[in-house]
């Protein structure tokens, strides 16, 4: 099948077969202007002799009505009929041709659409003879030269395009492969660096919670401590209340002892006792505030011992906390960090 165009209507060539006459080629050429709606003009060549007709507009209509088709579906029959055109043409479409008669110089040309082993009449067309067939002969060839210079440059075209495309793949593909080097590069490069990192970041866990540890042990021996102190103190004073009042006051300090003078011995009952004086008895009156004094003075030390310990517990608990939210930032940090990196990898 060969297939043209012309400035003024479309042309299209093929050859056929002809059932009535099943050893002999012919050569089919068909001409139109919009659409085989409009009217076409058939010529058909044995390359020897030449017929040729016309269907009109009016033609095609009529033949549309009396196979009750709509007129839409019957030029597309008729283009795949007569154009040869699309894939399920071939063996769907008869040719048989009336021979001439005497009296009668016209010959038909039917066309027949076979489906499920029924065939239809498409149409007919009357067909005279063409007086100069060598014109007819000539202009087949001429047009099928032409078709057949318009497709080999076509195919030329063609070929120059896929052997581009070849060598655009080609140059695709060896820029993917270095892209591919380069990102595997990039990524060892980061996996590297991330495990440096890494490593860098527990080691710094591992002394931060070597030090946690540390400090924790310390509290814990401190509050131990401060517990046992704690104890010993209710013990000395639960022994404190436990002894008799009298012996704070019977008894005297060094001080005391020291700064009393000594007594002389006691007189005879025999002798006279002097007359008492009322000085005598308001200094007798006094009363020993030593042992309360020392009392004090103990509870006082202790209390400040107290104080001094739950300063020191205090600075202990502050810092031990200060380096566990050093810990949980390096934690952040660190898969912060790790999330950056594996983001870096994604991106690469």
């Amino acid at each position: 099948m060969i297939i043209f165009f012309c400035r003024c209507c479309s042309t299209s060539v093929r050859q056929i077969s002809i059932a009535s006459e099943p050893h002999r080629t012919f050569f089919l050429k068909l001409e139109w202007a919009e659409d085989l709606g409009s009217g076409f003009v058939i010529l058909l060549s044995d390359g020897i002799s030449a017929w040729s007709g016309e269907v009109s507009e009016e033609d095609v209509s009529r033949e549309a009505q009396e196979i009750e088709m709509e007129r839409e579906r019957y030029v597309g029959d008729l283009h795949l009929a007569l154009t040869g055109e699309g894939p399920t043409a071939e063996g769907e479409y008869s040719f048989h041709l009336t021979p001439e008669r005497p009296g009668r110089p016209l010959l038909q040309l039917s066309y027949e659409k076979v489906q499920n082993d029924i065939s239809f009449r498409l149409g007919v067309v009357d067909l005279q003879v063409v007086p100069e067939p060598t014109e007819v002969i000539r202009e087949l060839i001429s047009h099928g030269l032409e078709q057949s210079a318009r497709l080999q440059a076509k195919n030329q075209h063609l070929l120059e395009e896929n052997q581009k495309l070849r060598r655009e793949q080609e140059h695709i593909t060896k820029e993917m492969q270095r892209y591919v080097q380069g990102k595997e590069k990039l990524e060892r490069d980061l996996y590297s660096r991330f495990v440096l990192v890494l490593n860098e970041k527990k080691d710094k866990l591992r002394a931060l919670q070597k030090r946690v540890k540390e400090l924790e042990k310390s509290v814990e021996e401190n509050e131990l401590r401060k517990k046992a102190d704690s104890e010993d103190h209710k013990a000395m004073e639960t022994e404190a209340d436990k002894r008799p009042e009298e012996s704070d006051y019977e008894g005297s300090t060094e001080d005391e002892q020291e700064a009393e003078p000594r007594q002389p011995d006691p007189k005879p009952l025999t002798q006279e006792m002097p007359e008492s004086n009322p000085m005598d008895d308001s200094l007798n009156d006094i009363t020993d505030v030593a042992p309360c004094r020392k009392r004090r003075h103990r509870h006082l030390q202790q209390l400040e011992t107290q104080a001094k310990r739950a300063a020191l517990d205090q600075r202990q608990r502050s810092r031990l906390k200060r380096i566990t939210q050093q810990t949980s930032f390096v934690y952040s940090a660190t898969g912060l960090h790790v999330a950056h990196v594996r983001v870096q990898i994604r991106g690469a």
